[in-house]
């Protein structure tokens, strides 16, 4: 054939409104039975579908309507009452764009009304000609939580499969939602609740909207007005949940993440912590490493050089060294075997920044850490001060040895020449005013660096005045001038 069979699209027919009530009526039984089962589950997804259809001779109207057509009875007969799908060609301009590339798409590109209406999901489709074969590609965009997905892409040989392979990757492209919250039967802070969106809904292939253990979800936080609007959204970077259990609407997932306490145990206010199914796209992702920009200074980030990266599966501690930031700060983190992989970031011995990383979700992805060339500086000129100390302590030590000995044997001449070379080496003093010195010197932009810098000059000044006290010193030479003297009881020259 050279058109597809053409295939009446329905909306919302009279055995799919049936389906929804059993559906609806079943989980409400369900919910009594097993105590107050969530809206949130029994919820559809209410999912605009945007087709762009390129401008050539192969594609002609009447093909772009047979698509629709299947796709929507494919929707009804393979999902059911999960997904409530419209569709409509897409405006001119965002026409252009999709068949462009849907990959480097943003949620900005689409429409004002579409981003401020009522649907839970934008699902760009688009059908192209070339080489002989038909190109179809889909991409989900969420405007519930706005985080990006991956387009997926297929190539059709035959023109009557065209409809059903759209189906297939407007399916493959849908990523579920999941709202995110505490496992109360876990003590583990990092294990967390995942409840799906419409996952109490009866799904004729349940295969199709799977999520399984090892799937993962990356988190945003939308706050809503009284309307329920979005008045802000902050999508949580470098944070991901990889599940480990699923019971049905369900799933049990461990948090990683490079933010402190990302996530609260409860939602609060107008407030949702939501998640959305990422895949991983495969590829690499190269790593910028920043120092944190200054207070009140934009641009003031600098590109940090020499920092070892290392890296382990999200759910395993065995550690690999990637290697070593070169001069503009770059690493590239390859494709790995686990979806996720949590980044070690260390310099001088010490870890900087834990930073979990889907490789290939983002081409860069830019990480600011604390400048750390300012402490291992200081830290090197302490290690040297403490080095010479250790070398005074043990000198120091031998000479009053020496000298108590040449008392207690009556050589008060040879005890008073040891006493002047004792006088010679380092003081007390001396030393802690060199500590103040070396002090002032060690400066970091960086407020909490320049506590850690501190805090290591301040341990070595303790170490000083406790090894190296001069009130011994000035003990054993009021000793000594009392021998002279002849005052000084045989039994305090053995002290």
């Amino acid at each position: 054939m050279n058109e597809l069979a053409l295939r009446p699209q329905r909306s919302w027919p009279a055995w799919r409104l049936a389906l929804l009530c059993v559906g609806l009526l079943g989980g409400l039984a369900a919910a009594d039975a097993h105590a107050a089962q969530s809206v949130w589950e029994l919820t559809p997804y209410r999912i605009r579908v945007l087709l762009a259809v390129a401008s050539k001779p192969e594609l002609t109207e009447r093909l772009a309507e047979q698509v629709r057509a299947i796709v929507a009875e494919r929707s009804d007969s393979s999902i059911g009452a999960a997904w409530d799908l419209h569709f409509e060609p897409a405006p001119a301009a965002l026409q252009t764009a999709m068949l462009a590339s849907l990959d480097t798409m943003t949620a900005a590109s689409l429409p004002a009304e579409l981003l401020d209406g009522d649907d839970d999901k934008a699902i760009l489709l688009t059908i192209d000609y070339r080489n002989g074969d038909y190109l179809v590609g889909a991409r989900d965009f969420d405007l519930r939580c706005r985080l990006d997905t991956a387009a997926v892409y297929r190539s059709v040989v035959d023109r009557a499969t065209l409809g059903d392979e759209a189906f297939r990757a407007v399916a493959a492209a849908f990523a579920p939602l999941a709202q995110i919250e505490s496992d109360p039967d876990k003590e583990d802070k990092a294990r967390f609740k995942l409840r799906l969106r419409a996952a109490a809904l009866p799904l004729i292939d349940p295969t199709l909207m799977a999520v399984r253990p090892g799937d993962v979800f990356r988190g945003a936080i939308r706050f809503n007005d009284r309307d329920g609007k979005l008045r802000k959204l902050m999508p949580l970077d470098w944070t991901f949940l990889t599940v480990q259990e699923v019971n049905g609407s369900e799933l049990a997932a461990n948090l990683h993440s490079g933010l402190r306490s990302p996530l609260s145990g409860r939602r609060r206010g107008r407030s949702e912590q939501l998640a959305l199914l990422t895949r991983p796209p495969g590829g690499s992702t190269r790593l910028q490493l920043g120092s944190r920009a200054l207070a009140g200074k934009p641009g003031s980030s600098r590109p940090l050089a020499g920092y070892d990266i290392y890296s382990h599966p999200a759910d395993s501690p065995t550690t690999t060294l990637l290697g070593r930031t070169d001069g503009r700060g770059e690493l590239t983190v390859p494709a790995d075997a686990s979806p996720v992989r949590v980044l070690l970031v260390k310099h001088g011995g010490e870890t900087m920044a834990r930073l979990p990383i889907m490789p290939g979700l983002l081409p860069v992805a830019h990480a600011e850490v604390p400048d750390d060339d300012a402490r291992l500086a200081a830290e090197g000129q302490v290690t040297g001060l403490q080095e010479n100390l250790v070398e005074l302590v043990a000198n120091r030590a031998v000479l009053m040895v020496r000298i108590r000995a040449r008392m207690r044997d009556g050589k008060l001449d040879e005890a008073k020449q040891l006493m002047e070379e004792l006088r010679k080496l380092g003081r007390q003093d001396e030393l802690s005013l060199l500590i103040d010195m070396r002090k002032r010197a060690a400066i970091s932009d960086d407020p909490r660096m320049q506590k850690k810098i501190d805090r290591l000059f301040e341990d070595t000044r303790e170490i000083v005045n406790r090894f190296l006290s001069q009130a011994d010193v000035d003990k054993l030479e009021t000793d000594l001038q009392k021998a002279f003297r002849g005052e000084l009881p045989v039994e305090e020259t053995e002290q």
